[in-house]
């Protein structure tokens, strides 16, 4: 049988084992097994990538803000001088 209808027949959840296929979820697995039955399910990987996509668009807007504030400003027009 496939790892994909074994997932379903666990009623869509995923192993330790089987999230090593997603990178960034099999390093939080502990973080996104919420209910600590070593299983990942739909909702639990849902509510993890909506947290992981609120962290990176902070990251992501601070980054930017820094890099704004970080830009050297325009120098002050010269005063005409007149002969």
């Amino acid at each position: 049988s496939s790892a994909a209808s074994d997932v379903y027949k666990r009623q869509g959840k995923l192993s330790r084992s089987e999230v090593k296929l997603f990178p960034r979820l099999a390093a939080a697995f502990d973080e996104a097994d919420t209910d600590g039955d070593g299983f990942v399910s739909y909702a639990e990987v849902r509510a993890f990538a909506a947290k992981y996509r609120a962290e990176r668009d902070r990251q992501r807007a601070a980054a930017q803000a820094a890099a704004t504030s970080a830009a050297p400003a325009a120098p002050p027009p010269a005063p005409e001088t007149r002969p």
